[in-house]
């Protein structure tokens, strides 16, 4: 059966590491994100290698997109996911700005919970459904070290990312009675595209991928 890797929020940092990392083991490749032109330009990217993508358009804030997604592909091969999706927000020259909880809307916030958090949630339930029927399949997110210390200058992703770690440990051991790996890679540290810390943490989910069942752990921390 062939395999496939989803990446679901996938970008030019840790997401297109992860999908070069996995092409080169021979999995066929799956992006998706809700911008296509950004879609596009990693495909173009992966084509210099080689590599050819099928892409989706899917918004991780309707989390309706993600269920329709992860369950059409969970039934057509031996799946390995990747939620990748995360909100950090930059100034007009390009660095990370802070905002406190009263700098967001009640809109933005309730964006920032549905990227960060319940489409996660709504990913590895349909995953689950699917993988359970053969008993095999991958589920791995991409954590932060904001879920381990809280900042109040990002505190909608501190909450999405402890809530991940909460998901990803506590799910650990019932995926693996089915023979699914669930687990995550806190990365505490902020990964620039094209970077050798991308490449890194993409080694670090492979490492995982290919680990024998009993040595799975449902967290590595990089950074």
């Amino acid at each position: 059966m062939k395999k496939t890797l989803l990446i679901i929020g996938s970008g030019p940092g840790i997401g297109l590491a992860t999908a070069q990392r996995f092409a080169s083991e021979g999995y066929e490749i799956v992006l998706s994100s809700r911008n296509l032109q950004n879609l596009q330009a990693q495909s173009e990217k992966l084509n210099t290698y080689g590599i050819q993508a099928t892409l989706e358009v899917v918004d991780a804030n309707d989390p309706a997109q993600v269920d329709n997604l992860v369950s059409r592909l969970a039934k057509g091969s031996r799946l390995t996911v990747l939620y990748n999706a995360g909100v950090l927000r930059y100034d007009e020259v390009g660095n990370l700005k802070p905002m406190t909880l009263i700098d967001h809307s009640r809109e933005q916030l309730e964006s920032d919970i549905n990227i960060n958090l319940t489409s996660a949630l709504v990913a590895v339930r349909a995953a689950e459904i699917g993988m359970s029927l053969k008993n095999e399949g991958s589920i791995f997110i991409t954590g932060g070290g904001f879920g381990i210390n809280p900042s109040p200058d990002f505190l909608p992703l501190s909450i999405g990312k402890a809530g991940i770690r909460a998901l990803v440990n506590g799910m650990f051991e019932p995926f693996k009675a089915k023979g699914i790996q669930i687990g995550t890679v806190t990365v505490s540290k902020l990964i620039n595209p094209d970077s050798q810390e991308s490449r890194d943490v993409a080694d670090i989910f492979w490492e995982m991928e290919s680990s024998p069942k009993d040595a799975w752990v449902w967290e590595r921390v990089y950074g």
